[in-house]
């Protein structure tokens, strides 16, 4: 049985892909779901923004 906290020999363990498979991938990923991020976050911004527009034109308005 296998110590608790014991070095583990990973020597023989031979991968599929590189580290630079991964990050490809992993910014492959990102250039799909970035988009949709951005335009979630503008779509949760823009009342906030068109109000504030609203209001400072409001003010120069009444003036």
């Amino acid at each position: 049985m296998p110590v608790l906290g014991a070095a583990i020999d990973l020597s023989g363990l031979s991968l599929p892909f590189t580290v630079s498979d991964v990050i490809g991938s992993v910014n492959s990923l990102l250039g799909w779901v970035g988009p949709f991020v951005l335009l979630a976050i503008a779509l949760g911004f823009a009342p906030k923004i068109i109000s504030f527009i609203k209001s400072i034109f409001g003010r120069a308005a009444s003036r």
